[in-house]
């Protein structure tokens, strides 16, 4: 196994890390007593002294955008400046918290359009099934 640096220990706990290098941490973790110690002693150490800005900004997410922002990007409805940080914000910062709400998102949008085809077909089909044009039910 590759060895664990500090930095990937933090993003770890960040949750700022791809799935599969995830997964090899947390199993490294369960296995070793040492890389636990050393995890534990890194965020206390963090906790402790984290009052520096990178720390503040990465904790408080300043650089996160809002739902409501997410929301108007998954629906195409931002400028191409707009959308070029967001993507950016995605897939070059790997922002986790940002990838959970886009994808939140998305499946409610696909709910949503479900819902609207299914809507749209039964106004359709609304005249059918009440009858045929000389009022007689069918």
């Amino acid at each position: 196994m590759a060895v664990i640096g500090d930095e990937d220990l933090l993003a770890y706990f960040d949750e700022r890390l791809a799935p599969e290098v995830s997964s090899r941490i947390e199993q490294e973790l369960r296995s070793s007593p040492d890389l636990l110690r050393r995890a534990a002693n890194l965020i206390e150490a963090r906790d402790r002294g984290g009052h520096s800005l990178g720390e503040i900004w990465r904790r408080t997410r300043a650089s996160c955008p809002s739902r409501a922002v997410w929301a108007a990007w998954v629906d195409g409805r931002l400028g191409d400046a707009m959308a070029q940080y967001l993507h950016f914000h995605l897939t070059n910062a790997g922002c986790s918290y940002c990838s959970a709400s886009v994808d939140d998102l998305r499946r409610n949008d696909d709910a949503r359009e479900a819902e609207n085809r299914v809507r749209k077909i039964f106004q359709t089909s609304i005249g059918r099934l009440a009858g045929s044009p000389d009022g007689e039910r069918r």
